[in-house]
């Protein structure tokens, strides 16, 4: 038997222009297909209204949760973050930008297994969406530790984005701490 984890949007998300958020979010990850990414195995919508996303079930804990506990080297640690940037570079080349990498988003399986989760606030590279999908959609959800300037500033995105996460991340999995 597989199991799978499904996601539900709270109603109260809904009501504020969530549902939409939630469908772009289904379009997108069914455009990622990777061995570092959670997978996306249905989207739908129940009889009932309830807007679903069923994802393969990740256990595991945060990058940086997993590299301290098992105290690793700085070469496993760049192993495991080498992973990470294959499965953000497999996004960014199906147009996919993330814009909310962080530890708790990355999950290491107890096999040392790499898994990237949660586009709930990716977005579609401007430029080469679609028609009928809006890649100009402003939301203002992000975690402040994590976000590239141009998030704070509510500016245009791009791969940079990313990227400047990336970074952030690298280095707390090297230095110990935030930069």
């Amino acid at each position: 038997h597989a199991q799978a984890a499904v996601k539900l949007p709270h109603p109260g998300v809904l009501a504020r222009g969530g549902a939409d958020r939630f469908e772009r979010e289904g379009r997108l990850l069914a455009r990622v297909s990777h061995p570092h990414i959670a997978a996306l195995l249905d989207a739908g919508v129940a009889a009932s209204g309830q807007p679903y996303l069923v994802l393969e079930l990740v256990h595991g804990e945060p990058i940086d949760a997993y590299c301290d506990r098992r105290r690793l080297g700085v070469g496993a640690r760049v192993a495991l973050f080498l992973d990470v940037l294959a499965a953000v570079a497999h996004a960014h080349a199906q147009l996919v930008l993330h814009r909310d990498l962080k530890p708790s988003n990355i999950l290491v399986d107890s096999e040392g297994r790499v898994k990237l989760l949660d586009f709930g606030v990716a977005k579609l590279i401007a430029g080469d969406a679609p028609a009928g999908v809006d890649c100009n959609t402003t939301l203002l959800a992000f975690t402040p530790d994590h976000v590239a300037p141009e998030q704070l500033q509510n500016e245009p995105v791009s791969t940079a984005t990313d990227v400047y996460a990336l970074g952030v991340l690298l280095y707390q999995l090297l230095a110990g701490r935030h930069p």
